[in-house]
């Protein structure tokens, strides 16, 4: 019997989970790409009910092969109120089953093909001749790069077949308990459930680990995943949080019942698995725990979804109670941009595009405050509006180095776009805000100082056309947040309309300008600044719906 070499077991554990973890984060993002607009569509539009939801979290999580990103997602949405939680707990429960995938996949013994698959997904994602294929070369890649960190792994490990203690101890039926607590911290500290799952099944491989033991690692794994949601959760609105307690509740609700009848799951596995007669002991172990795991790992979350989804509405509204709101919800600066998800550039993008209404939301408002107060407002009013764009500013400035931080990592030519679209739309709105800012409140406060005061007509003329130019700026608001082309494409047609209401509008105050009444060559000149102001603020927002409608968008420097 011959001694474990503890470097050797180190640097082979270490090096081939740090393999293993660079193929699932290879896998995802390749993944994210070529499924991602869709996959958006999809989450938003299909999760109105607790079941669409499970269907829609299932397959996003399967497609994309990560159930935390699919989480950290879905908590951007609720926030922005894309999709209530009623729908976002089956999001939830579809997404842990979704995941699933990644399991049965590592059970099939498929290592020797591992560095083959890493050559071939290399060459062809490196040829630019073969753009179209670079994607799917990726997947191809990363695919093989969990492959050849398991057989790494399963190296490292191989020697502790000869060593009864160790082997014993950890196919113990008794250490379900410590392997429920291996599972859950291994996950928190990697945040990676894959990872423990790509663990697990090498040890499994290798007949190190006794399946019902192997069950309970999983379930930990269960647990320690929700770590990563709970930090998205805490670092937003209390909606947002709301979706990172749910998912821990119904995690740790599942494996707090299931962990009973890991026995029953044990079997029920076994006879669904394939068998290995030929085999016997330690090698038969070997062969099918495996497959076993995977199935047992699969029916384990196919049972939370379907025990826990007709009681969505139950759990929605009881988390609900547990979080409820504050008052500093509506706390000035950025709302939705999250630093944890930064490795995930479409989700980052996803919540940086919920962070643009939120900051177009603020435009809209100072807007519609605006006219009232440049025509009629005091000098403490005018003070108000100015206050206004300091808000509009700090979102601004945090959007912006957000944006440069997803800027610095590897992103695809479409996310490169949406980056630069982003920060072009940013600028143009915080422009609007300087602007008013700027421009319209010195109008005001020429107005004060001359002592003009419009008439009732001038009011309404110059009020109907604020109104018009207000309710553009508000449905481009709403195209940003929903990412809707169509929405922004009719605010780039309407320019004729704008057009037509400014000549209107100009002759009204050429024909007031003849009218006897005091200071009416102040008030004309006060009433034509304003007019030039909001047909800026419309130039704005119809560059605004243009980039949105652009496939190949540039910034702009507010």
């Amino acid at each position: 019997m011959g001694e474990i070499d503890l470097l050797d077991l180190i640097t082979g554990l270490v090096g081939g989970l740090a393999l293993f973890l660079l193929g699932i984060q290879q896998l995802t993002r390749a993944l994210q790409n070529v499924t991602s607009d869709r996959l958006r569509i999809m989450l938003v539009r299909l999760s109105g009910t607790p079941l669409r939801g499970a269907v829609s979290g299932t397959l996003t999580a399967g497609l994309i092969q990560s159930s935390t990103a699919t989480v950290v997602l879905i908590i951007g949405f609720v926030v922005a109120g894309a999709m209530t939680l009623v729908p976002a707990v089956g999001v939830v429960l579809g997404a842990n089953l979704g995941t699933t995938l990644t399991i049965q996949l590592i059970a099939f013994d498929v290592t020797r093909f591992a560095l083959l698959m890493v050559a071939a997904g290399f060459a062809v994602s490196s040829i630019k001749r073969l753009d179209a294929f670079r994607s799917p070369g990726r997947i191809v890649m990363g695919l093989g790069l969990v492959f050849f960190g398991m057989d790494v792994m399963a190296g490292a490990v191989a020697p502790m077949q000869e060593h009864p203690f160790i082997a014993e101890l950890l196919s113990d039926t008794s250490a379900i308990a410590i392997g429920l607590f291996a599972g859950a911290a291994l996950t928190a500290i990697v945040q990676s459930s894959s990872a423990t799952s790509g663990i697990v099944v090498v040890l499994a491989s290798q007949g190190l680990v006794d399946l019902e033991v192997g069950i309970a690692i999983l379930m930990g794994a269960s647990i320690g995943h929700c770590v990563t949601p709970m930090i998205a959760g805490f670092g937003t609105a209390r909606s947002g949080l709301r979706v990172a307690v749910v998912h821990a509740a119904v995690n740790t609700a599942g494996v707090g019942v299931a962990v009973w009848l890991i026995p029953q799951l044990a079997d029920l596995a076994v006879w669904m698995s394939p068998s290995h007669e030929g085999l016997s002991g330690t090698a038969q172990q070997a062969a099918e725990t495996p497959r076993q795991l995977a199935n047992a790992y699969t029916v384990f979350k196919l049972g939370m979804l379907v025990v826990f989804l007709p009681f969505s509405r139950l759990i929605a509204h009881a988390v609900e109670r547990l979080v409820p709101d504050r008052a500093d919800d509506d706390r000035p600066g950025a709302r939705y941009i999250d630093d944890d998800v930064l490795d995930t550039p479409d989700v980052a993008l996803e919540l940086s595009r919920r962070e643009l209404g939120h900051l177009g939301g603020e435009v809209v408002e100072m807007l519609d405050a605006a006219m009232p107060t440049v025509l009629h407002g005091s000098e403490e009013a005018l003070l108000e509006l100015e206050e206004h764009d300091r808000r509009i500013d700090a979102i601004h400035a945090e959007l912006l180095h957000y944006l440069g931080h997803i800027g610095g990592h590897e992103i695809s030519d479409r996310q490169s776009d949406e980056l630069l679209r982003s920060i072009a739309i940013a600028n143009d709105l915080e422009t609007i805000g300087d602007v008013i800012q700027t421009n319209l409140v010195q109008v005001g406060r020429r107005r004060l100082r001359d002592g003009v005061v419009p008439s009732e007509p001038t009011t309404e003329a110059v009020g109907a056309f604020h109104a018009l130019i207000a309710d553009r700026l508000r449905t481009t608001v709403q195209a940003i947040a929903d990412g809707d082309r169509s929405l922004a494409q009719e605010i780039v047609d309407s320019k004729p309309l704008v057009e037509e209401q400014r000549l209107e509008i100009g002759s009204h105050l050429v024909e007031r300008l003849r009218a006897d009444a005091p200071n009416r060559v102040r008030s004309y000149e006060r009433e034509v600044e304003v007019i030039s102001h909001l047909q800026r603020i419309s130039a704005l927002t119809r560059h605004i719906a243009r980039m949105m409608v652009t496939d190949r968008p540039r910034p702009t420097i507010g």
